[in-house]
C-alpha cells in the first residue's frame, strides 16, 4: 500500500529555482496577517539558497520583530540503475530557515536576534525608495513600460549584436579581399587614369623640351 500524501502546511514554503521571491514575500505577508501565523518555515537546495536569504531579508524588514534561525543540512540524489545498484551520489547544501514572532527557546550557532527598529526602519526606506523607482519607470513607460525597458534592453543587445554584424562585415571585408581587391583594382585603374592624365602633360613637357632643344 502506498502511503498517503501529508498536505505541506500553510507556513512550510519550499523555494526553487523557478521561485520568484517577490510573489513569495507578498504569500508571506498575507498569511501572517489574515492566518494570524506566528511562525514561517523555509526551506530550499542548492542554487536557489540565494532566493531564500533574500526572501528572509525582506521579510524582516516588512515585518517587525521577526527571529531567525539557520539549519544548514546536506541532501543526497542518487542514481541507480535497475538492480538498484548505486551509480552516482551527488550532495547539495540544503537551507531551512525560521521565522518566528516570538524568541527561540533554545539557541543554536544559527540564531538571530530581531532587528532593532532603528536599523529596520532604515533598511525600510530603502526599500520604499527602490519600490517608488520602478513605478515611476513603469508610469514613464506606460502600461508596457516595463516591458518597453525590457525591449530597450533587447534592443541594446541588438545594438551590440549589430555591432558584432558589423564586426563581422569587417570580416567579411578581409575575407571578401578579393572584391574589396576588386575596389582597390578600380582605384589603381584611377590612378592610372591619372597617370594617363600625366603622361599627356609629361609628353606635353617633353614636347616643350624638345623644342628647347630644337631651338
Amino acid at each position: 500500500m502506498s502511503k498517503p500524501e501529508t498536505k505541506k502546511a500553510e507556513n512550510d514554503i519550499r523555494i526553487g529555482m523557478k521561485t520568484r521571491p517577490r510573489y513569495v514575500i507578498k504569500y508571506a505577508q498575507s498569511i501572517m496577517k489574515e492566518k494570524n501565523l506566528k511562525e514561517l518555515k523555509f526551506s530550499a537546495v542548492g542554487g536557489s539558497i540565494g532566493k531564500l536569504i533574500e526572501v528572509v531579508e525582506v521579510l524582516k524588514v516588512l515585518i517587525p520583530n521577526l527571529y531567525q534561525q539557520n539549519r544548514i543540512t546536506s541532501v543526497a540524489y542518487q542514481t541507480v540503475d535497475s538492480n538498484k545498484t548505486l551509480l552516482n551520489q551527488r550532495l547539495y547544501p540544503k537551507l531551512e530557515v525560521i521565522l518566528s514572532t516570538e524568541a527561540f527557546k533554545e539557541k543554536t550557532e544559527g540564531t538571530q536576534d530581531k532587528l532593532s527598529e532603528k536599523d529596520r526602519k532604515t533598511f525600510e526606506e530603502h526599500i520604499n525608495k527602490r519600490r517608488e523607482e520602478r513605478e515611476k519607470n513603469r508610469e514613464r513607460g506606460g502600461r508596457g513600460g516595463r516591458g518597453r525597458g525590457f525591449r530597450g534592453r533587447r534592443g541594446g543587445f541588438r545594438g551590440r549584436r549589430g555591432g558584432f554584424r558589423g564586426r563581422r562585415g569587417g570580416f567579411r571585408g578581409s575575407r571578401g579581399a578579393p572584391r574589396r581587391g576588386r575596389g582597390t583594382r578600380g582605384g589603381s585603374r584611377g590612378t592610372q587614369t591619372r597617370g594617363r592624365g600625366t603622361q599627356p602633360r609629361g609628353r606635353g613637357s617633353q614636347q616643350v623640351n624638345r623644342g628647347r632643344g630644337g631651338k
